[in-house]
Order: structure tokens, then C-alpha cells, then sequence
């Protein structure tokens, strides 16, 4: 093993990568290598080849070709060799972390798509690499195929980041299009995002929001040098979204999305993952499909919206050769720590803005009008609302409302029977209906 951080990459023509992990994302980093060598060859003066690959079974069929000279099963055989990087695409934290900790040891570069690790190990391996001299490059791991770690690293340089606002999962943002858009329930469009591969065969981490709370988390140490810990930070997935939740929303000129916020604010820092009503004339409404989306509100510069494909092979797989591409071009230099902040912010949801609350039960046992005459005397202002009755005679109310309270929605779940689901809003303040009056019917 070279050390590189020592000798530097200027006399090399060759340089040796090694992959932990040969799946989609894996495969996606050798095409993308042997489709734009000649491209890479030009730009850094030197060949990136790919000289061992650690699986689970070598004798498995892949949809990329390698040679089977390099393919191992022991992670011995990666450690041991002449590799001069390693990119680690295998997922998961064990034992991912002990293979990246005894490569950062030796002195090896390390690229990573891993959210997971970077999330709950990267305090640990950002130390790690910083008294070892080597880089840990990890712009894969959030929003696919857009650099957004790589241009926040810039605005940092003039700009203070006050809050970051995403669509960070392509699976949940796909499903969530789809159920709008064909009008089919959940379990179908899940099914479908299955078969086109978006979404593995056990989705929970996408549908959970546990893939967009790792990802949040890593944004939010690089633009406010700090994370709440993971256990504290608000996270709601999708499995509870609903067609008739959409079709409220929609009434009302708002489309659901899974939205992953950091904002300092409050003497805080707050952090959530959560389905949010987003008005559909705002930007992040209309990113639709497996697409990513990234907006930053900087000091100087305003508000600054990315976009790009966040799920498949070959935008995550791009973003990972865009890392290797960049520790050839550049000295190392020393990470800024991670550091977690120990307390947690209440949220504050329920107490102040708006919220979106979806009411569904029998017609016969309740009429929206107890239901609007109920939150008028218990102070709740309801700005809009909307009903819709299906077949079976269910009522469905979707309302918008200032000052809803946890109580509130324990008395509409007991006293009247109904089904209640609370979803926050997007920039509740530009809601021009806020005259302090309540909703007609």
C-alpha cells in the first residue's frame, strides 16, 4: 500500500480502485468507469482501473461483466493488495465499519455511498481519516446524482446557510407521484416501483424515512457543523399516506411530499422527516417521479433550488466516480469534526403555522359542521376545508387550521369517532387566507 496522502498521484499513470460491494451501485461505477475512461484519462492524466471487488458470491451472474480474476469473497484480499482507493458500495454498518476503519488505517482512500454508516459511524471514520491523512469522500450518499455537498462546500466559503429543504428519496417521491397521478393505492405503486427498481424488496428504509433522515442528517453536519442525534430528529415515512389524503390536499392547492428540512431557528437547530403539504405553485411540488431535489436558503445568494435523478444505478454511480475523479485532482485536506448537538428541539408542529388534518369517518355519526363548531370553541382557527363523501357513506374532511393541539385531535379520535392524520405545511405564512376568520363549508 501506497501512502498518498504522503507521495501524492503526479508520477502515477495507473491508479488501483477496489469496490466493496458489486450490486446495482457497484455495477453502475464500472460501467460509468469504462464508458467515460477515455473522458477521466484526459482530465487526470492517468487510467483508473478497477483491480479487486469483494462479494458475497463469486459465482453469482451480474449485469456487468468483471473478470473473474477479481472478484474475492474475503475482505483480506482487498486489504492486502496494491489498491491505492477503495470505494465502499456495499451497504449496511457491519461489517462495513470495520472493513472502512482498517482501510482508513492503512493509509487507503475511502469513497462511500453509505448514508447509513456516515449517519450512525461517520463522527467515528471523519476522525479516523483526519489523523490518518486520508480522504473520506462521500458525495454519493445524499441526493444521487446531484452534487449538492460538493456546491455546498463552496457557499460555505462566503454564504451562512440557514436552511436546507429536499426531497432526498426518489423511491417515496416516485410512489407519491404515482398514486396522484394513476390514481392507484399504495401496495400497487410500491409493487411497481419494485419491478422497475426503485425500491428494494424490503422498501423500509425508503418508506419509513429512515433513508432520508441519513441523508438529512449528513447535510446538516456540513452546513451547520452539528446533527441532532438520530434517535431525536423528527422522522414520519409514507405508509400512512393515503389517495384520499392526496386528493384533500389537492383540493386545496397542496401536493404531498416527503420533505427532509434543517433549519436553525428558535436557538435551535430542527431537523424533520416528514410527508409536509407543499403548495403546488412552489418549485419542490413539482419534482415528480424518482427525482431528487435540494433547496438552500444562503445569506447572499437567496434561495438556490437543485435537481436530479435520486434513485437507479447510474446517478448514484456517477456521483461515486465524480469522488474518485476529484481525491486525484486534489491535496488532502483535514475534514471539519462531526459533532452532535445533545439535546433535542420540541417540535413545533402542533403549536404554531399551519397544519393539514385529514378526518375520515361515518356520515351518519358525524356532519363537518359539529366538526368546524367543535375547533371554533376550542380556539382553533380553520382557514380552509373541503368534504368529499365516498361510497359507504364515509365522510372525508381535509382542513387546514392554525392552533391545532394534541388534545384536539385526541377529542376528534374519541368524541366523534374519527380517523385523524396530521400533516405539516410548507410555508404556512403565504397562505392568504390567514385573516383570522374561519372556513365557509
Amino acid at each position: 500500500m501506497l501512502y498518498k496522502q504522503k507521495t501524492g498521484w503526479k508520477n502515477m499513470s495507473v491508479v488501483k480502485v477496489g469496490l466493496l460491494g458489486l450490486g446495482t451501485v457497484g455495477g453502475g461505477v464500472v460501467k460509468t468507469i469504462r464508458s467515460q475512461q477515455e473522458k477521466l484519462s484526459a482530465r487526470l492524466g492517468k487510467r483508473i482501473e478497477i483491480v479487486k471487488a469483494l462479494v458475497r458470491d463469486s459465482r453469482k451472474q451480474r449485469a456487468v461483466q468483471v473478470e473473474p480474476s477479481l472478484l474475492t469473497t474475503r475482505f483480506a484480499d482487498v486489504l492486502e493488495s496494491d489498491v491505492d482507493i477503495v470505494v465502499e458500495v456495499m451497504g449496511g454498518v457491519e461489517p462495513t465499519y470495520d472493513y472502512v476503519r482498517s482501510l482508513i488505517e492503512k493509509g487507503c482512500h475511502v469513497v462511500t455511498a453509505n448514508k447509513e454508516l456516515l449517519a450512525k459511524r461517520g463522527a467515528e471514520l471523519v476522525e479516523l481519516a483526519n489523523r490518518h491523512g486520508v480522504h473520506l469522500a462521500y458525495e454519493a450518499s445524499v441526493a444521487g446524482g446531484i452534487p449538492i455537498l460538493g456546491v455546498l462546500r463552496q457557499f460555505l466559503r462566503t454564504n451562512d446557510i440557514t436552511k436546507v429543504c429536499g426531497i432526498l428519496n426518489g423511491t417515496t417521491n416516485f410512489i407519491l407521484s404515482q398514486m396522484e397521478e394513476a390514481q392507484l393505492p399504495y401496495d400497487d405503486v410500491l409493487k411497481r416501483a419494485q419491478e422497475l427498481g426503485y425500491a428494494e424488496a424490503d422498501p423500509s428504509s425508503d418508506v419509513e424515512g429512515w433513508d432520508a433522515l441519513y441523508k438529512l442528517y449528513i447535510l446538516a453536519q456540513l452546513v451547520f457543523g452539528e446533527s441532532l442525534p438520530l434517535s431525536a430528529i423528527e422522522r414520519q415515512g409514507i405508509v400512512e399516506v393515503s389517495q384520499s389524503h392526496i386528493r384533500l390536499a389537492k383540493e386545496l392547492g397542496y401536493r404531498i411530499k416527503l420533505l427532509a428540512q434543517a433549519h436553525q431557528g428558535n436557538g435551535g437547530l430542527h431537523l424533520s422527516v416528514r410527508p409536509t403539504l407543499v403548495p403546488l405553485e412552489h418549485p419542490l411540488a413539482r419534482i415528480q417521479d424518482a427525482y431528487n431535489a435540494v433547496q438552500v436558503e444562503g445569506s447572499l445568494v437567496g434561495d438556490l433550488l437543485f435537481t436530479g435523478k435520486g434513485a437507479g444505478e447510474l446517478p448514484t454511480a456517477s456521483a461515486v466516480v465524480e469522488d474518485l475523479a476529484y481525491l486525484l485532482t486534489q491535496p488532502f485536506a483535514p475534514h471539519p469534526a462531526w459533532r452532535e448537538r445533545p439535546e433535542a428541539v420540541p417540535s413545533s408542529r402542533l403549536s404554531s403555522g399551519l397544519d393539514f388534518c385529514c378526518l375520515a369517518g361515518t356520515a351518519a355519526g358525524v356532519t363537518p359542521e359539529q366538526v368546524l363548531l367543535f375547533l371554533e370553541r376550542a380556539g382553533v382557527s380553520v382557514r380552509r376545508m373541503t368534504v368529499q363523501y365516498d361510497s359507504g357513506s364515509v365522510l372525508r374532511v381535509g382542513l387546514l387550521a392554525a392552533g391545532l393541539q394534541e388534545e384536539h385531535v385526541g377529542l376528534l379520535e374519541r368524541d366523534f369517532g374519527l380517523e385523524a392524520r396530521l400533516y405539516p405545511v410548507l410555508e404556512a405564512a403565504d397562505d392568504q387566507d390567514a385573516d383570522g376568520g374561519s372556513a365557509g363549508l
